[in-house]
C-alpha cells in the first residue's frame, strides 16, 4: 500500500474513531445509526482535510490526495441527503417543518462550494501539466464556504460545552477549526 493510501486510511480511522467515541459511547446514537449517519461525520471531515492538505503537501502528491478529498466530499454529499430530515436534524426545521433560515444559509454555502469544488476538480482533470497551483483563489472561496457552511450548522451547539458528549467538542466545531488552519497554512506559504 502507498503511503497517500496509508495517510488517507489513517485520516479516515482517526475521524471514525472520534465519531465513534462521541455519538456512539458517549452520546448513546444507536449503532444502527452508524452505516450512515456516524460514517457520515467522518467521511465529510476527513474529506475536508485531505482537501485541505493537499495544496501543501508535495506537488507530485496533490493530485492524489486532492481526488480522494474530492471523493470523500462527494459521498459526504450523497450521505447526507439520504438523511437529510427532521427526525435526523430536527434543530434545523422549525415547527412547522420549515427549516430554518441558518439551515438554508448552510446548505446554500455548502452546495455552492460542492459546485465549485467540482469546476476546481474538472480544472485540475483537463490540465495535465498542472502544477498544483488552483484557479486564483478558488481553494480559499471553498474553504471560506465549508466554514459558513459549518459555522451555521453547528455554532448554537460550540458554546456549550457542559452539555458536549464525553467532554468532546462537536465535529462540526473541529472541522470548522480545521478550515481556519488550513487558511492560516495558505497564508503562511503567500
Amino acid at each position: 500500500m502507498n503511503r497517500d493510501r496509508k495517510l488517507v486510511l489513517l485520516i479516515f480511522a482517526l475521524t471514525f474513531g472520534y465519531s465513534l467515541l462521541r455519538y456512539i459511547v458517549f452520546k448513546g446514537v444507536s449503532v444502527e445509526q452508524i452505516p450512515v449517519y456516524i460514517t457520515n461525520k467522518a467521511v465529510s471531515w476527513t474529506g475536508l482535510i485531505l482537501l485541505g492538505l493537499a495544496p501543501l503537501i508535495h506537488v507530485n502528491r496533490r493530485r492524489t490526495i486532492g481526488q480522494a478529498g474530492f471523493l470523500f466530499v462527494i459521498l459526504h454529499v450523497i450521505m447526507s441527503l439520504m438523511i437529510f430530515n427532521s427526525v435526523y436534524f430536527a434543530k434545523f426545521y422549525s415547527e412547522v417543518g420549515y427549516l430554518l433560515w441558518q439551515a438554508e444559509a448552510s446548505m446554500l454555502a455548502g452546495a455552492v462550494g460542492t459546485v465549485l469544488l467540482l469546476k476546481l476538480f474538472v480544472h485540475v482533470g483537463e490540465n495535465n501539466n498542472h502544477n498544483g497551483s488552483l484557479i486564483l483563489g478558488l481553494g480559499r472561496l471553498i474553504l471560506i464556504l465549508t466554514g459558513a457552511h459549518l459555522g451555521l450548522m453547528g455554532y448554537r451547539s460550540w458554546s456549550d460545552a457542559e452539555h458536549w458528549p464525553g467532554h468532546l467538542p462537536p465535529i462540526t466545531l473541529l472541522s470548522f477549526l480545521t478550515v481556519i488552519v488550513l487558511l492560516g497554512l495558505r497564508q503562511l506559504r503567500r
